[in-house]
């Protein structure tokens, strides 16, 4: 018997969903920049002996010991200092896709029909919500650590469908690695765990029914318990090597405070609310930097929550429901009660902090998509042997298309505004737009130079005078860096001792 022909529109539609999503970010590739933080790790990891020393020296609050790896492999695939721009552009909807295609896959196994997972990797994948964490290079991890977040939820459904625990070892095993890109890689553990303690738990049976149905309980809470352990054996490893550089990091000395001091649970609790209804709401819409008042944030969020209850309560199966709560409450209460002193109202709106909607945002999805099925037979109707109906094709065609509409503008005028336009204070005028690009064309040539001459990159910095590079702080500002931090320098210098700064001075400046 011939077996029916594959039906393509699910790959067509998701190419077409992955298009549309890095299509938002055309503007990134066409003016590539460095922005602020990306100096800093890239500076880090210029040559494999920095790499190696800089592994588990945090950026900020992040222990990034595979972040470091990875922007090691950036740099060397660049070369030079003028490609680092456009390979570091390159990161994020790079990983953006791969989120969206493990997207996909989970909830198309969880639900059973591609139609679902086409939906949910359309409005997760498809947003300019959190678009900072895809044209920043240095918010880029954070989505390399959402995709080792949802390879961790692919093992924890494998082991619930087939029961093989080498698929829950493989589950801790993510569970360890997603903070090693990325701060927020930390959630990993506790996100699967409540994806499989939300499966029903056992039932007994027999005469001795209560005894195995305890036995069945804490089997079933100490296999849910797993994934928390390929998070502690990150933090056993990470936290005495960067706990107390964390805690003391420039940006809370600046507050007089430290990092334990500035977590403020309360208020990031609050700040979590409001951030639904103006970031994740609005978003929706492509609507952005809009600061709502409260009483409208109380009524949209007393609206919001009995939606929410009558569409759990029809939901047929709630697990995906749960870990969309789950994404959104536990990302924004994290993030938010570390940024507390960011906001005096309680509001941190605006492309400025829209990289701390990026798990939201697949949360978000996850709750819509997860009480789809109550409506199979209603609304649509699901064919048996897994194809789309030509509607169904449409439908998920405009959809992409409408959210891709909605969201283009936002994208774009989000990555002009981030654009490097670079001050000079000494003729008070901006400068030309290409002025980052000859800046890191300028430690190209001194990188030459210090390779014919045998100069090495400390040699240089020190000799030289300041490199202003647009996308940095002014020199004298907080947070000012040398654009001599990007030189890789001579592999085999010569002995500094032998030359003068002048002389030195003299042969990079010929």
């Amino acid at each position: 018997m011939t077996p029916p022909p594959r039906d393509r529109a699910p790959l067509l539609l998701g190419g077409a969903a992955c298009a549309a999503a890095v299509a938002l970010y055309a503007y990134t590739f066409w003016r590539p920049s460095l922005l602020q933080d990306d100096f800093q790790i890239l500076a880090a990891s210029r040559t494999w002996p920095l790499t190696r020393a800089n592994l588990w020296v945090p950026n900020n609050e992040h222990a990034m010991p595979l972040g470091r790896l990875l922007t090691f492999a950036v740099v060397e695939a660049a070369g030079r200092a003028t490609r680092f721009p456009l390979a570091a552009a390159v990161v994020g909807p790079a990983a953006l896709v791969a989120a969206m295609l493990l997207t996909y896959r989970f909830v198309r196994r969880e639900l059973g029909h591609p139609l679902y997972g086409l939906l949910a990797m359309s409005i997760f994948g498809v947003s300019a919500v959190y678009q900072q964490a895809v044209f920043w290079f240095a918010a880029s991890f954070s989505v390399v650590a959402l995709d080792t977040l949802l390879l961790g939820l692919l093992a924890a459904q494998s082991y619930r469908l087939t029961g093989r625990r080498a698929f829950l070892l493989l589950c801790a095993l993510w569970c360890a690695v997603a903070p090693c890109w990325f701060a927020i890689g930390v959630l990993a553990g506790p996100l699967c765990a409540l994806y499989l303690v939300s499966d029903p738990r056992p039932s007994g049976s027999g005469g001795d029914s209560s005894r195995s149905l305890t036995l069945a309980v804490l089997k079933h809470l100490g296999d849910a318990a797993v994934p928390l352990v390929g998070t502690a054996a990150f933090l056993s490893v990470s936290l005495p090597l960067t706990a107390a550089a964390i805690v003391h990091l420039e940006h809370y000395r600046i507050q007089d405070t430290d990092a334990i001091q500035a977590f403020q649970p309360g208020k990031g609790f609050l700040m979590s609310l409001r951030s639904i209804v103006e970031n994740l709401l609005l978003g929706l819409v492509g609507v952005t930097d809009v600061t709502v008042p409260v009483p409208l944030v109380v009524a949209a969020l007393l609206a919001l929550a009995a939606f929410g209850v009558w569409w759990w309560w029809r939901a047929p199966c709630r697990r995906l429901l749960l870990l969309g709560v789950g994404l959104i409450g536990a990302s924004y209460l994290l993030v938010y009660s570390a940024r507390a002193n960011w906001a005096d109202d309680l509001s941190l709106v605006g492309v400025s902090w829209s990289r701390y909607h990026l798990l939201p945002q697949l949360g978000l999805a996850l709750f819509v998509v997860g009480g789809l099925p109550a409506w199979n037979g209603r609304l649509f109707l699901l064919q048996a042997d897994g194809r789309l109906t030509r509607r169904q094709v449409r439908f998920v065609a405009c959809l992409i298309g409408v959210l891709m509409l909605i969201h283009l503008p936002r994208s774009v005028t989000a990555t002009v505004r981030f654009e490097p336009m670079p001050f000079d204070f000494r003729t008070s005028k901006v400068a030309p737009p290409d002025a980052q690009h000859a800046a890191l064309r300028r430690v190209d040539e001194v990188d030459a130079r210090c390779r014919e001459h045998g100069i090495s990159a400390d040699a240089a910095k020190r000799a030289l005078p300041w490199l202003s590079i647009p996308g940095t702080s002014p020199q004298g500002a907080p947070g000012e860096i040398n654009g001599w931090i990007l030189l890789a320098g001579s592999a085999a210098p010569r002995e500094p001792e032998t030359r003068s700064d002048e002389e030195i001075r003299r042969l990079l400046e010929e």
